[in-house]
């Protein structure tokens, strides 16, 4: 067995090496040959589902997906193209897949693709309905425990790290870790405003991050939503980004104020002419423990929010991810380990971004125990939260659910007033997800179950 795996890592290796080399020669019929030498790297149903669905549309010329690919590699310089491919593809997506199949085999349960980790909560802004403002500025994890961390991420085959804040750009370490964890890739999410020419240059030297910067939308929406002045200095950061050949993308809080702008036709075009290869989008979730439910979209808003992002995908060259309208292409809710997870500044090891409860802290566990604790497993055994997958969070759409775990599980809450949405304010979370189930179990019938 021991030999048939060394042979295996072997031919992996020559494998991956032929495809760091063609990388070196773009055309299309390259990036063709990528997809079929990429399929050996893996036997994973799931993994070679997505290469051949992008092999699908890399062989029509006019779907979007070839551009995108042409996009990225003229944009990045030869070295970061390999580095690229040897953190995000090779070791991510496929090392550490191998790496997941015989932890899960040992261990009864797999770990997940992403952690995001934020190092710091310390922050230069103090955003508007921002979902970290019941935490406060002052938490900060010491260099030693997020080493110990990223360790421990790619021992389990965790080689893709979402790097959160506050702002990460404050946190003195931020250089340091990506530095010394060259086996890990990292998405890196800042405001902007603390972008130089200078970080733009560590971040092309080092090469295994993608950086994306937050925008709300135009010079109005931003700057309403993050403070006077930042969206110029936003658009500096593109310019320090671009000229170094960083990979960029960009990320908007969605808001009931600013979803027709951030999904306008005009602001993605805008985005792209800035230099971003791909567009997230986040719903304003009411968790910071000063909810405002006026900021939530509403469900009409959310669902143009999802026809958007569809369009888009069939002409953009350009990625994007919508987190909640994608239910359907995860099967529903991700948080609790299955998919990811969150480390917070404080060291509590949280199901999810937006679900501010703990039993674990960094401190006192490792992340093996804390991804099989019984608050993680009590989110995993009711996952999909809902048959309707335009319906996947157990915040925002299955409310009931997260009360049940918490109190099944009794975990305690990581900030005060982050209980506010489960307690005094819960009718208000449960009348929402009344209203837009009945709107989303109606696009659900016509447009999802059809299909099947």
């Amino acid at each position: 067995m021991e030999i048939k795996r060394e042979f295996e890592d072997f031919a992996a290796k020559k494998i991956a090496h032929a495809i760091s080399d063609l990388l070196g020669h773009i055309s299309d019929e390259n990036l063709i040959r990528l997809t079929h030498l990429a399929e050996k790297l893996t036997e994973d149903q799931e993994v070679l589902s997505a290469i051949r669905g992008v092999r699908t549309r890399l062989s029509d010329p006019k779907h979007p997906t070839r551009r995108l690919f042409h996009r990225v590699l003229d944009y990045l310089s030869p070295r970061n193209r390999k580095i690229i491919f040897e953190t995000f593809f090779y070791r991510a997506c496929f090392l550490g897949n191998k790496k997941r199949d015989i932890f899960e085999k040992e261990y009864g349960f797999r770990p997940p693709f992403v952690m995001i980790l934020s190092p710091t909560y310390h922050c230069n802004l103090r955003c508007k309905g921002c979902y970290t403002l019941g935490y406060g500025t002052k938490p900060e994890l010491p260099y030693e425990i997020v080493d110990m961390v990223l360790k421990e991420c790619d021992e389990m085959g965790i080689n893709f790290v979402t790097v959160l804040g506050g702002e990460p750009l404050v946190y003195p370490h931020l250089f340091r870790m990506i530095e010394e964890h060259p086996e890990i890739f990292f998405q890196v999410y800042t405001n902007g405003t603390l972008m130089t020419k200078e970080y733009a240059r560590r971040f092309s030297e080092l090469g295994n991050t993608l950086v994306v910067i937050s925008i709300e939308g135009y010079e109005e929406e931003t700057d309403r939503w993050r403070g006077k002045g930042v969206y110029k200095k936003i658009m500096n950061a593109f310019e320090y980004l671009n000229e170094a050949r960083v990979l960029v993308g960009s990320s908007a809080t969605v808001t009931s104020e600013n979803v027709y702008t951030v999904s306008s036709e005009e602001f993605v075009d805008h985005m792209m002419n800035c230099g971003s290869f791909l567009q997230n989008y986040y719903l304003y979730i009411p968790v910071n423990g000063k909810a405002d439910f006026s900021l939530m979209v509403t469900p009409e808003q959310r669902d143009h929010l999802r026809r958007q992002v569809m369009y888009f995908r069939a002409t953009k060259p350009m990625f994007f991810l919508d987190f909640w309208n994608d239910g359907p292409h995860v099967e529903g809710c991700i948080a609790g380990g299955r998919r990811y997870f969150h480390l917070n500044a404080k060291g509590d090891i949280e199901p999810c971004v937006y679900t501010h409860v703990a039993l674990d802290n960094i401190r006192n566990t490792t992340l093996k125990e804390a991804l099989n604790s019984p608050l993680f497993q009590a989110i995993r055994k009711r996952q999909p939260h809902n048959s309707n997958h335009l319906r996947p969070c157990m915040i925002i759409d299955n409310p009931h659910v997260m009360r049940e775990i918490i109190a099944e599980v009794k975990p305690y809450f990581t900030h005060p007033g982050a209980e506010e949405i489960y307690t005094i304010r819960s009718k208000e979370l449960d009348s929402y997800a009344e209203r837009f189930g009945k709107f989303a179990d109606r696009v659900w019938e016509t447009e999802y179950m059809m299909q099947q």
